[in-house]
């Protein structure tokens, strides 16, 4: 995939988006309405891939965390904690969060998306400024697939047949 003739935008106030549709009005709509009010309030950091014409991708990004009280059972805590190996186990772990991650209708199926999560595992492993353990994502039912096959497991099993799935990818596992 060629991204050389791709501008990539941290959204800043005042940005003016180029258009956008991915057919989702709910990420139309932050997009267009809502990001810039989340940067002002700092709340999430929206990030724009542009050609000449058209926003192609955005994705949103926010602090989050992992705790006992996201997952179904000690048993799956548990597991998750032993797999640390610091002496002191924490009641929380860090994460960051995507908040909203779409690709305008023209350009779906091109691997945008994938090339996002690609850039976002890397980054947070080559360029951590804080502790960030995992990605977490609050995942649409119509894009569980897309996470799955992005190596992204359910933290739970409270949330199934609900219109978003709590999921989350151990960035560990890509240090060797």
């Amino acid at each position: 995939m060629d991204f050389s003739t791709l501008n990539f935008i941290r959204l800043n106030q005042g940005y003016v988006i180029k258009p956008f549709d991915c057919n989702d009005s709910d990420l139309n709509e932050f997009l267009l309405n809502d990001s810039c009010p989340h940067l002002g309030e700092l709340l999430s950091v929206t990030y724009l891939i542009e050609d000449k014409d058209n926003t192609i991708a955005f994705f949103s990004l926010l602090n989050d965390k992992i705790t006992i009280d996201d997952v179904d059972s000690n048993g799956f805590w548990n597991r998750l904690r032993k797999k640390l190996p610091q002496r002191k186990r924490f009641r929380s772990y860090p994460s960051m969060k995507i908040g909203r991650l779409g690709v305008h209708v023209d350009f779906k199926g091109k691997g945008y998306g994938n090339a996002i999560l690609d850039y976002l595992k890397i980054l947070f492993i080559t360029n951590n400024r804080t502790g960030c353990k995992y990605i977490t994502v609050d995942a649409y039912s119509e894009s569980l697939i897309f996470y799955e096959k992005n190596g992204f497991k359910y933290l739970t099993e409270k949330d199934i047949g609900k219109d978003t799935r709590l999921m989350y990818f151990d960035l560990k596992t890509l240090v060797p």
